[in-house]
Formats: structure tokens, sequence, C-alpha cells
């Protein structure tokens, strides 16, 4: 799971051998962290899940989207500014990982894609590519996911 500090007056946080760096009182948000336990739990003062954050502020994970200064126009190999037609967003792949629709028959009945990174799948709308599931999913949950997907769309 990943988490990220709540606030600017949290410390750094040591786990598994590893400082992860506070926030900093320049505007600084402080490290990712990475955790197998519940830190928003163990230490709620301190903690919250970045996906449910990023979610409530209306954003999307930014822990899967490369970090492009918006203010920075985009060069080709020669150094030249590149034109609009020559800048592209990031693949699906890029964004979630690898596609694994094929490994998940119940995707298709539903028109979606899975994708996995980091032993973490995604579930994508096959037409907008919206994101399906609120927060990343282990192997064993993505089919009964799919199906409740489908049986909650099969009500509507």
């Amino acid at each position: 799971m990943l988490f990220k500090f709540k606030n600017k007056r949290c410390g750094d946080h040591y786990q598994d051998g590893k400082c992860y760096k506070g926030p900093s009182t320049d505007g600084g948000k402080g490290d990712i962290v990475e955790s197998s336990s519940d830190l928003s739990v163990m230490y709620p003062a301190k903690f919250e899940r970045a996906y449910e954050a990023e979610q409530r502020a209306g954003g999307i994970v930014s822990h899967n989207i490369p970090n492009i200064p918006v203010n920075v126009t985009p060069l080709t190999d020669e150094g030249e500014d590149k034109t609009e037609e020559q800048v592209s967003e990031p693949s699906l792949s890029s964004l979630y990982g690898e596609d694994v629709t094929a490994e998940f028959p119940t995707a298709k009945h539903i028109q979606a894609k899975v994708f996995e990174k980091s032993n973490w799948f995604t579930v994508l709308d096959d037409e907008d590519n919206s994101v399906l599931n609120e927060k990343k999913l282990r192997r064993k949950d993505v089919e009964p996911f799919l199906v409740q997907y489908l049986e909650d769309d099969e009500e509507d």
C-alpha cells in the first residue's frame, strides 16, 4: 500500500531500514511511503493512503503519472521545440503496466481492460479508459471485482 504524509509537521518515517523524508516547511510534500502494513491505521495523525487522498481531491493517482513540469516545452532530438502533434500523452501501459486482459475473460463481457503493474491491477473502461476500481487490486481480487461489476451493470 502507498501512503503520504498528512501535514507539514510530520517528521521522517523509518521502516525496513529505509528513511522516508517527511514534508518540508517550504512546500515539499514528502516521500510516498510503501508499506505492507496499514500506516493510516497505525499512525492516523501522520499518514493517509495516497490513492484515497488523491481521489478526495478529484485528481488522478500521481504515482502512476510521469512528473513532467507543465511550463516546459518538450524538445525534439535536435533540440528544437516540439509541435503539439509531436507531444504525445503517456501510453496506457506506461501508466498502468502490462495489458493482461486476456487472462480475465469476464473483462471482455463488461468491455473493460485489465492492466498489471508491480503485482497491482487496474481495470479500465474499454471506451474512455476511465479507471473502474477505486483502489488497486491484487490478482485474486480482479475476477471477483469484474463479476460484481457485471452484476451491478445488469441491475441498472
